[in-house]
């Protein structure tokens, strides 16, 4: 240690007495280290402390002089005293630290030593799950089955630099951690459970991200939930995917309100085991009673709990098989509801349910329980009940769909919406996922409505009659959705398809919202505007954001005429010879623009403008022989030999012109033979002379002289050996010889030039013996053998330099700065040597020698 400012990142900090002596007495030392390169910190790490305790004291400050803030002061020996790792404060303005050390008169001991090293501020670490399998659901769940296996992916993007990055996961199940990118984890566990991966670079400070993702881990059957969602986040949470609804006066009744069980919780299911994932259930009775297996009628739910008068007004259809009397006031029971207001912002909303009850089976013949799904406008108070069987006027329920195979006294009615039934002569009750006889297959309600108005929606499930053989009514987590109208589907059976090659314009008329289009699934780059023309058979879906939280989404199916298309068109090119005019034969463009298309099928036409082609009249009569002009634009017509449908598109005429560009001069250093010829292939000057032009619309040859290349004899092949001269260059069209361009003189062409490498000999090795300190270190001069590494050549013209590694001799960097008087760094030590030519430094030599201090 020594008073200063030193700048370095690397190396060790020993106290005065360096790596093996005592510090001395009656010190007083400043030393400040600073970073060498900005936005760095220093950091000290003790491997080494002792001093005498409470005499000889070592403090440490934060910052570039004694006026920083004192990290510590130490003395004394032992790992309690022990500095340890020191480092300044990311707040530091410089990034130093200052050592003061005083010792006092009366002894010393050894003192310390601490590696230096620099350290930056936490760089910005994105983490990602990018993948798991089975993936997750559309709200980020990944299902699995209790017992099941998850594999996770994942990743992370680094600001700076991501090496020796690691990659932990916590599985939240209970289970041992993960480490790296990809991991599998077993969850034995029923439950809900956040794995969550947190990303550490090798910074000091620690630095790191996370990231997590939800893992549902269920039974075989829907499992039902009263506990984690309030009725309010199930609306808002749960059934609604979009706020776009701005859902306000969220108001629920069931049976907990009138001293008796809850109709209303949450449910999930595995993928494929029930119409929906996740989402609500509404029953009238006990909304845990839904939990699957078949296991008998239930019929929870007592007297006091009422009905519901809504339900009983909107009800128009017969429910008891007794024709006119519909649900009279007052005959529904325990019924449960939820009901809110919103506001749209687009023109239709939609939601999927599907309807179970336990009077499938015996009494579908005789009875049903009710349930509606409510739409009222508030500005009109003009109620609307959505819960139809798709493409109906038919309420949904036991009358309205069933399916006589489980009760012969009645007809089947909608059964194409009937799902499944567990009961006798049903599929076994052991597999049903829930606890209901029978149930629908899921369905859609849907309703147009006013953009900005007010609107309620009262969902509601009631027993009619009685309070036995309840019923239930799931709706899909995330269906409550808006979305603006793209219409019917359109298609050919419809009678509305296009020809193909016609655009479909479809239009959102929403031009204030931000859209995503997708076609097939993917996201279609660059469409964000209301309207998309569709120009390809498939499915388009449109996503609309009114804002940052705030979307509605459609979809529409397309269908195109099979008619032909033109494929491709070339522009075609002729030479002008100054002959005359300039013949194009335009059926070079029949072969690209039928593709593989039928030309039995269909029929070509070329014309001179586009309203020519587009109906089909005034063709070119002969294309094969047509006097074309430079630049002119043909329009080519295919068409079906129905006359249905056709394509046009257009192509241009182009004289050839031929320019022979500036290569660049070929200067090259011999290799070790010193004997001035080299080998070259000359088509690596092709690119240059042709410049722009197309290579494969050109023949490039090389010629030894200006005659050879004007008429192409000749030609010089690759790889050509060269002593050192101009190379002369002829560009001729592929379509016709006659059109071509030569070097005419030596600036048209390009010069070979083969430099002579700068000799390196190979010099004595140096030798000297040890002083008496026998250090191992004496200073040589490296400059004694360089008569006989120069060989001969005149060091007025050759530079000689000396290096400690072999790589920095190509490099010519860090060369040693002063040979005639170097200390070695080793003993043996290799000193790698250059020779350059100072008239041409890149053609150098290169050799070495070994310098040795003997004891």
């Amino acid at each position: 240690m020594q008073n200063g400012t030193f700048n370095q990142c690397s190396g060790t900090l020993y106290d005065s007495g360096g790596p093996s002596a005592n510090y001395s007495s009656d010190e007083n030392f400043v030393l400040t280290i600073c970073p060498d390169g900005p936005d760095q910190f220093i950091q000290l790490d003790f491997t080494t402390f002792g001093t005498q305790g409470g005499s000889d004291i070592l403090t440490i400050y934060d910052g570039d002089d004694t006026t920083a803030p004192v990290i510590g002061s130490y003395d004394g020996g032992g790992v309690t005293n022990d500095p340890g790792t020191i480092m300044a404060s990311i707040t530091s303005a410089t990034g130093c630290l200052t050592l003061e050390f005083v010792s006092n008169a009366t002894g010393n001991t050894i003192g310390w030593a601490a590696d230096i090293n620099c350290f930056t501020d936490c760089q910005t670490i994105t983490p990602s799950i990018d993948s798991t399998n089975p993936v997750a659901n559309g709200a980020g769940v990944v299902q699995v089955l209790v017992g099941s296996t998850v594999d996770f992916s994942g990743s992370a993007v680094f600001s700076e630099d991501g090496t020796g990055a690691t990659y932990n996961w916590n599985f939240g199940d209970g289970s041992p951690f993960g480490t790296g990118e990809t991991v599998t984890n077993q969850f034995d566990s029923i439950g809900t459970f956040t794995t969550t991966l947190t990303v550490t670079d090798t910074n000091p400070l620690g630095c790191s991200e996370t990231a997590s993702i939800t893992v549902q881990v269920l039974g075989p059957y829907i499992d039902v939930d009263q506990t984690t969602y309030t009725v309010p986040q199930l609306v808002e949470d749960v059934l609604i995917n979009s706020p776009c609804a701005a859902v306000s006066n969220i108001n629920w009744s069931t049976g907990t309100n009138f001293g008796d069980v809850n109709g209303i919780g949450y449910f999930s299911a595995l993928p494929g085991a029930f119409g929906f994932e996740a989402g609500i259930v509404l029953n009238s009775g006990d909304a845990m009673e839904a939990e699957g297996p078949e296991s008998g009628i239930q019929s929870s739910g007592g007297g006091a709990w009422p009905g519901d008068a809504d339900l009983e007004a909107a009800i128009n259809t017969d429910l008891d098989n007794t024709p006119g009397d519909d649900l009279p006031a007052g005959n529904s029971r325990n019924a449960s509801f939820i009901e809110f207001d919103f506001v749209p912002l687009a023109d239709t909303i939609t939601f999927n349910f599907l309807f179970a009850s336990d009077e499938y089976g015996a009494f579908q013949c005789s009875f049903s329980d009710a349930f509606a799904f409510l739409l009222t406008d508030l500005s009109t108070n003009t109620t609307t009940n959505l819960a139809l069987v798709p493409g109906t006027t038919d309420v949904v329920s036991v009358f309205t769909v069933r399916d006589n195979a489980f009760a012969g006294g009645c007809s089947s009615e909608n059964p194409a919406y009937f799902d499944s039934y567990h009961g006798a002569g049903g599929e076994p009750a052991a597999n049903a996922p829930i606890d209901y006889l029978g149930y629908t297959r899921p369905m859609a309600a849907i309703a147009n409505v006013t953009p900005n108005n007010n609107y309620r929606i009262k969902l509601v499930v009631a027993d009619a009659r009685d309070t036995s053989f309840n019923s239930a009514v799931f709706l899909e987590a995330g269906s409550f959705s808006l979305g603006g109208d793209l219409g019917d589907d359109i298609t050919i059976n419809a009678g509305t398809a296009e020809c193909q090659g016609t655009p479909v314009v479809l239009d959102t008329q929403l031009p204030t919202a931000t859209h995503t289009w997708y076609f097939n699934g993917d996201v279609i780059p660059g469409e964000t505007n209301s309207t998309l023309n569709a120009t390809q058979d498939g499915e388009y879906t449109v996503d609309i954001t009114f804002s940052a939280t705030c979307m509605a989404s459609d979809s529409i199916i397309i269908e195109f005429i099979p008619g032909p298309t033109i494929q491709a068109v070339n522009t075609i090119t002729e030479c002008d010879d100054g002959s005359g005019a300039v013949v194009f034969d335009l059926t070079e463009n029949d072969a690209p623009a039928f593709g593989a298309q039928d030309q039995t099928a269909n029929s070509l036409s070329y014309h001179n403008s586009n309203a020519d082609a587009m109906t089909g009249v005034n063709p070119i009569a002969d294309p094969v022989n047509y006097n074309g002009t430079d630049g002119e634009i043909i329009y080519i017509r295919i068409e079906d030999n129905t006359g249905t449908c056709a394509d046009i598109d257009m192509f241009t005429l182009e004289y050839l012109t031929v320019a022979l560009n500036d290569a660049p001069d070929i200067v090259v250093c011999d290799d070790l033979s010193n004997d001035g010829q080299e080998e070259f292939d000359l088509t690596n000057q092709d690119a240059a002379v042709l410049g722009a032009q197309a290579a494969s619309d050109f023949i490039v040859t090389y010629h030894s002289s200006i005659a050879d290349a004007d008429t192409g004899a000749n030609p010089l092949t690759s790889p050509y050996t060269s002593s050192g001269e101009i190379i002369y260059v002829r560009i001729e069209s592929v379509a016709s010889s006659v059109c071509y361009i030569s070097s005419q003189n030596d600036a048209e062409g390009f010069t070979i030039t083969i430099n002579p490498i700068a000799e390196a000999a190979q010099p004595s090795n140096l030798e000297l013996c040890d002083d008496s300190s026998n250090d191992g270190v004496e200073i040589f001069d490296l400059t004694t053998e360089e008569a006989v590494i120069l060989s001969g050549q005149d060091p007025a013209n050759y530079t000689v330099s000396y290096y400690e590694q072999p790589g920095d001799v190509a490099t010519s960097t860090n060369a040693i700065t002063t040979p005639e008087a170097y200390p070695n760094m080793s003993s043996p030590q290799t000193i790698y040597v250059r020779v350059d030519d100072n008239s041409n430094p890149t053609c150098f030599g290169e050799t070495s020698f070994t310098i040795t201090v003997n004891p």
